[in-house]
């Protein structure tokens, strides 16, 4: 991990995006704000559902049907201000909470992820991507890429159907709506992190978790910035 360069982050000379008061720190929001954020601190160990988990750590679905991914890492749960700021993100096409919201979670999860695993984003189609400009998720992993010095390949997935928004569609119909859906290509690494905004169901991440170990990968782990409560 490139401690060095995680403790330097950003050179701020503005004031706190969230409360436009206080000066930022180099995390990007004021030191009040910072520790504010609703961080997951406790959560299905598997999963990472909010606030799950028995004595062995597993919430119970994650016991009685174990996904195909090894480990969720979620640096946030999906309160205020989460998910204003993700729609801002998406609705208005403006990126810019995603660079210090990478700083803060790359900051949470630092010495949890796997050194030697290699980050992918949950892909966009194509179009939908051109329309917003951008694909959040792949933003995200490149900035805990550059933070966290470890390797990157945002075009090993790629979805080659336009599909309905997952967030309107209950957990069958999201399976369905998957089916087919994603192209592998070559070069599939040993250990693989996915990388996405926001997990619900994990219906996706499982998909692509099953699609990247039937090819050969040993090993598949899941970083989000934000996990829902279910």
């Amino acid at each position: 991990m490139n401690r060095q360069l995680l403790n330097k982050c950003l050179n701020i000379n503005h004031t706190c995006p969230l409360c436009d008061i206080a000066p930022a720190n180099r995390y990007g929001v004021c030191n009040d704000c910072e520790l504010d954020l609703p961080y997951l601190q406790q959560g299905c160990a598997r999963c990472a559902l909010p606030g799950r988990g028995g004595t062995d750590g597993l919430c119970s679905e994650c016991r009685d049907s174990p996904p195909c991914f090894d480990k969720v890492l979620a640096g946030f749960n999906y309160r205020f201000p989460l998910p204003q700021l993700i729609h801002r993100v998406k609705t208005s096409r403006d990126p810019e909470p995603l660079y210090w919201l990478s700083y803060l979670l790359a900051k949470f999860i630092d010495q949890r992820l796997d050194p030697v695993s290699t980050l992918i984003p949950v892909p966009m189609h194509s179009w939908d991507q051109t329309l917003r400009g951008f694909n959040q998720s792949e933003l995200i992993s490149r900035r805990l890429a550059e933070l966290l010095h470890l390797r990157h390949q945002p075009r090993l997935l790629s979805k080659l159907h336009r599909t309905p928004h997952q967030a309107r569609l209950n957990r069958t119909e999201r399976k369905a709506n998957l089916q087919n859906c994603y192209e592998l290509g070559d070069d599939i690494p040993n250990r693989v992190t996915l990388v996405d905004d926001v997990m619900t169901t994990g219906t996706t991440v499982e998909r692509l978790s099953s699609l990247l170990i039937k090819a050969g990968c040993q090993k598949v782990d899941v970083v989000v910035l934000c996990r829902t409560p279910g």
